[in-house]
């Protein structure tokens, strides 16, 4: 009989359900890869659309309202990659996280 996998063994996925609540799942090799690509390019995006938006505010024609959807844009990309943050403290915080942490920290001698 197999132990039922406690919530500290899952991982929280950058996407939520139809609903929009969060959606976790057993890390795996190929969901982790999935994930962790979905991350990276919640990360990037935000890079490049914070090099336009820059960009974009010193052009005199841009209007007020161009300038509103930039900053509406962004705040997303803000929200994004402070979610992204939150997943990844959660996966360093994590139990088995900690074992090879102290582990590795046994193994250099550092206490």
């Amino acid at each position: 009989m197999t132990e039922p996998i406690g919530p500290e063994h899952m991982r929280r996925l950058p996407w939520t359900d139809a609903q929009g609540g969060a959606e976790y799942a057993s890390p795996t090799e190929g969901v982790d890869r999935i994930a962790d690509s979905t991350e990276r390019h919640t990360i990037t995006m935000a890079r490049n659309d914070a090099v336009y938006a820059l960009a974009m505010a010193q052009r005199p024609e841009v209007s007020r309202d161009e300038l509103c959807r930039l900053v509406e844009m962004l705040a997303g990309h803000v929200r994004g990659v402070a979610s992204v943050a939150e997943m990844r403290e959660e996966r360093l915080n994590s139990p088995a996280a900690k074992v090879i942490e102290e582990a590795l920290r046994a193994a250099l001698g550092q206490r």
